[in-house]
């Protein structure tokens, strides 16, 4: 139907440019109403092909104006609506409240309580332990000769005591530097590839520390926690 009113279209399109050219070149003022009455009347006559025109321009309308609102409709259903923002990504770099002077104060005291556990208990084996006179003796006079050397300046070893699994070193210090460098200085000498730990032992007046060293293939006496 569409196409057969497509070629009427056509075929009224020139024949109302027909019509214009006969109604302006052929005809006269008088003539005119009369016959555009009388060809009102006939089916096929210009007349008649201009107001078919007219039909299918508005019906033409009419489907430009429903195809807008399909593809506003489309428009409308294919546009993704607005995902909800999650607490957090609202609020980018939030972080949680920093510990309070308070909070530190108190974990501070209690990695002290905990420090000075650990050493009650080296201090109890170091005080209990047997002392096993080879290897005891062997050791002290290895570290007293390791101080000697170069490795080790800025140190001083005041006193060492080795008993059947640990020894006890007591060194003084000249400046922080030495005593930073003391711990990886001593694992760097053959034969004490031990367990050990540095507690600081200042007095006020002098840079001192005192270290529990480990047997060889030996763990220091003391509890670990998680």
């Amino acid at each position: 139907m569409r196409q057969v009113r497509w070629g009427i279209l056509g075929l009224a399109t020139a024949a109302v440019a027909a019509a214009g050219g006969w109604s302006m070149w052929g005809a006269t003022p008088e003539a005119t109403p009369a016959r555009a009455e009388a060809a009102e009347a006939r089916p096929g006559s210009p007349a008649d092909l201009t107001s078919e025109v007219r039909a299918l321009r508005a019906e033409l309308e009419a489907l430009r104006r429903g195809h807008g609102h399909l593809l506003q409709r489309v428009e409308s259903v294919g546009r993704p609506a607005p995902l909800p923002v999650p607490e957090e990504a609202a609020a980018p770099g939030t972080q949680a409240a920093a510990p309070t002077a308070q909070t530190l104060a108190a974990r501070e005291v209690a990695r002290e309580e905990r420090r000075q556990e650990l050493e009650a208990e080296l201090q109890a084996a170091a005080h209990t332990e047997p002392r096993d006179r080879e290897w005891a003796g062997q050791t002290e006079t290895l570290v007293t000769r390791a101080f000697s050397g170069p490795d080790f300046a800025g140190s001083r070893l005041t006193r060492v005591d080795c008993r059947t699994r640990m020894c006890v070193l007591e060194v003084e210090h000249d400046a922080a530097e030495a005593r930073a460098e003391l711990l990886s200085s001593l694992m760097m000498v053959n034969g004490l590839q031990g367990q050990a730990v540095m507690r600081l032992a200042d007095d006020g007046s002098r840079l001192a520390s005192r270290i529990y060293l480990s047997r060889a293939g030996e763990s220091l006496p003391m509890t670990l926690r998680p």
